[in-house]
């Protein structure tokens, strides 16, 4: 009797690759998001075509700006990390009296512009601040000579900067950390390690492409930031750009300068690829997550009260300076306007959200694909977070010039961009899509291709596995994306001043009027404001971002 002939499965499984059309709808978008930067890029090469420039420029500021921009984000960043990994250790891995609420502490800073902290602390901190003096008096009175310490520098400018952009560490570190499974780390306590060296050598090893993530956002932030250095006189980069193609008028040394800037961000950018390397970690929603574990005594003390330095410096403090200064000036805050600027803001960063976060799940998916070109061309794209508000927006309207002009030459069409909010939007998605794009690739690089391949084997289409398998397991992921991008659209002040709609009134814009008429005490009521609207997406997706772990 003749066997049977079982003929055997000749197909083989093939990675999930990304499909045409969206293939084609990330090709567009990464066109659209460089279109600001390819105007300054021409502008710069320009520049680089009169040698004397160039000389000029490294002759004299160029060296000094580049190399204080570096310190500024080398430090920063140091500072951001310091605060953000550690913290975001002990409000998930231990359980202490007061964790839920230190879980916010995390998060509030980023309520907070920058600049905001920087006013409130210069008027109280400078030499010539109220509490500098208190505090010079009590040393004196203890019989100590405080030394003269100047805030408006280079460290005044990295810690306000590492403070307030701490939470970009902590929450992507939190979200990595969140996923960790018990098994691993009840596997690694049995081989004898303690709990410090369950950090050092498993959890901050594993977590490597969230915290990295965030410490890129950190450094781009750090690159693009304005009014903190503006603010305390520190020359970087970004300040050498607005003081020669606004105040000078020199449009070529600001080309040039705003060239050097984002080759430099390309270089960082690439490095950090490089340093996350092929690292990535999957998290399944099979197995069993680790617990918190429970401290208590002066442990407990320790960690709560290390994880409430964020809240303290970045929000509590500051919100405190603020209100004082409003208040014992005893400028009264004009109640129905400020609702106004409050409801303006709102709206715009809610449809900034809705536009940027889809944006970038296609760059995510792009990314994830592994094709050389799709990958090259989003990693470029999301160089545009660092730069400078204000130069997305020049690049903008020389794009909006040069449409008007056609549309009018060739189509008799009178039509205009300006004052419709189209640039706006268009400079908030090249300006934040690295934001919504670090935090949803790092979500991406969580789940593990095996997944891929059993949903791809089991029939699915590559849209299919985003909507039923990926988008699931990353709506924590797509929250904290959704709420750094709302909270930085709130802060944004360069490119929502030149183009915003006309008779459209931010909070961020209302600050700076009021603070560059010298009317800090005013500025205090929308900067104010600026928390209070910033806390927002807290209140409405912390809950939510609990349930999804």
């Amino acid at each position: 009797m003749t066997a049977p002939n079982i003929s055997q499965p000749t197909h083989r499984w093939k990675r999930p690759s990304v499909s045409r059309p969206l293939a084609a709808a990330t090709g567009l978008l990464v066109i659209v998001i460089l279109l600001p930067l390819l105007a300054v890029a021409v502008f710069g090469v320009q520049a680089i075509l009169r040698p004397e420039v160039l000389v000029s420029l490294l002759g004299s500021v160029l060296p000094t700006y580049l190399l204080n921009t570096l310190l500024l984000a080398g430090f920063s960043g140091l500072i951001a990390l310091a605060l953000g990994v550690p913290s975001a250790w002990f409000v998930t891995a231990y359980e202490f009296s007061g964790r839920r609420i230190l879980e916010w502490s995390l998060v509030v800073p980023m309520a907070i512009p920058a600049y905001v902290l920087a006013y409130a602390y210069t008027d109280a901190l400078d030499p010539s601040g109220w509490l500098y003096q208190i505090i010079q008096t009590w040393f004196a009175w203890a019989g100590f000579n405080l030394p003269r310490i100047d805030i408006r520098s280079l460290w005044g400018a990295s810690i306000v900067l590492g403070v307030a952009l701490s939470p970009y560490v902590a929450l992507l570190a939190k979200n990595a950390f969140a996923e960790r499974q018990g098994a691993a780390f009840d596997a690694a306590r049995a081989m004898g390690l303690s709990q410090r060296q369950v950090f050092f050598r498993l959890a901050v090893p594993l977590a490597r492409p969230a915290w990295i993530a965030g410490l890129a956002l950190v450094v781009m932030e750090c690159f693009a930031d304005y009014g903190t250095v503006a603010f305390f006189s520190v020359p970087t980069l970004s300040t050498g750009l607005f003081k020669a193609w606004f105040n000078y008028g020199d449009r070529s040394s600001a080309a040039l300068i705003a060239l050097v800037m984002m080759m430099t961000v390309a270089i960082l950018l690439y490095l950090e690829h490089r340093a996350r390397g092929r690292a990535s970690w999957a998290a399944s929603r099979i197995g069993t997550r680790a617990q918190p574990t429970p401290v208590a005594g002066i442990s407990a003390v320790m960690m709560a009260a290390y994880c409430a330095i964020p809240g303290l410096i970045g929000f509590v403090i500051p919100v405190g300076l603020l209100l004082y200064s409003a208040l014992s000036a005893q400028a009264t805050p004009e109640v129905g306007l400020l609702i106004v600027q409050a409801m303006n803001t709102v709206v715009l960063a809610s449809v900034a959200v809705v536009v940027i976060i889809p944006c970038a799940w296609l760059g995510a998916y792009g990314l994830r694909s592994g094709g050389v070109i799709a990958t090259r061309s989003v990693r470029l794209a999301a160089a545009g977070y660092a730069m400078p508000g204000l130069v997305i927006a020049v690049g903008l309207l020389a794009w909006s010039g040069l449409f008007t002009e056609m549309a009018d030459r060739w189509l008799h069409w009178r039509v205009a961009l300006v004052g419709t909010g189209v640039l706006l939007l268009g400079a908030y998605l090249t300006r934040f899509f690295s934001v919504g794009l670090g935090a949803i690739e790092s979500g991406l690089g969580r789940i593990t291709r095996n997944l891929e391949w059993s949903a791809s084997s089991l029939g699915l289409s590559p849209w299919k596995i985003l909507s039923r398998v990926h988008f699931p397991m990353v709506r924590g992921a797509t929250g904290i994306a959704a709420l750094l991008v709302f909270v930085d659209v709130v802060k944004e002040l360069p490119a929502t001043l030149v183009l915003r709609p006309f008779n459209l009134e931010t909070l961020a814009v209302s600050a700076h009027h009021l603070a560059a008429d010298e009317l800090l005490a005013q500025a205090a009521w929308p900067a104010l404001m600026i928390a209070v609207v910033g806390l927002l997406p807290l209140l409405l997706l912390g809950p939510a971002l609990r349930r999804d772990r």
